[in-house]
């Protein structure tokens, strides 16, 4: 093993590390979480003054998690993500160092986009997850015809949120304009329909 390590170059020994040590945590984390031991996505704790953005379509108004970091309205600095990215980085550049002819620059812009691309799987999972869980007995499509307020401003073509009661249940969820209009934080709006992505389509009032 020693001799091994000898004969690779420094970022060849920086891949490997990363795939050892990201892969090791990331497999160590799984399983703790499918036995039910430990956080299924523990944030990395930055400041932001940004209002919340839950990466799923829907939340309990009670237990928001103010201060999270998202893109495209997926969390993705979690451990696991980050342990998801080193993994697939380290992976990948090793691979790619081992048996191609690209250049060192080219690999490394290569293992960033397959781990990002990891680090974005993983997020999209746990949303998924996080949808499940929030849902519960409720039925979104008993959403339809409820009255509720915007959260967030509702731009023409993008999305915003609402706060609704729905089966009893104050929920902060993902909403568009059903007329193209934007809707600002605070206004009333009516549920009128229930888009194919599974966001509340509302009108104002």
């Amino acid at each position: 093993m020693t001799d091994y390590m000898a004969g690779l170059n420094f970022l060849e020994k920086i891949y490997l590390m990363c795939a050892v040590f990201g892969g090791g945590f990331f497999i160590i984390r799984t399983v703790l979480m499918l036995v039910g031991i430990g956080d299924t996505d523990s944030d990395i704790d930055m400041d932001s003054a940004d209002l919340d953005h839950d990466s799923s379509h829907f939340e309990d108004i009670d237990h928001g998690d103010h201060g999270d970091h998202d893109i495209g309205g997926l969390k993705l600095l979690t451990m696991q993500g980050l342990t998801a990215f080193a993994m697939m980085f380290g992976l990948t550049g090793f691979a790619f160092s081992r048996s191609s002819a690209f250049g060192s620059i080219i690999i490394i812009i290569i293992g960033f986009a397959v781990g990002l691309f990891a680090m974005w799987l993983v997020a999209k999972g746990f949303a998924l997850m996080r949808n499940l869980q929030s849902v519960g007995n409720m039925r979104i499509s008993d959403a339809i015809g409820e009255e509720g307020t915007v959260y967030l401003t509702i731009p023409a073509e993008g999305i915003g949120k609402i706060q609704i009661t729905i089966s009893g249940r104050l929920m902060v969820m993902d909403a568009v304009s059903l007329d193209k209009v934007e809707i600002k934080t605070g206004k009333r709006v009516c549920v009128s329909e229930i888009t194919s992505g599974g966001m509340l389509a509302v009108r104002d009032l």
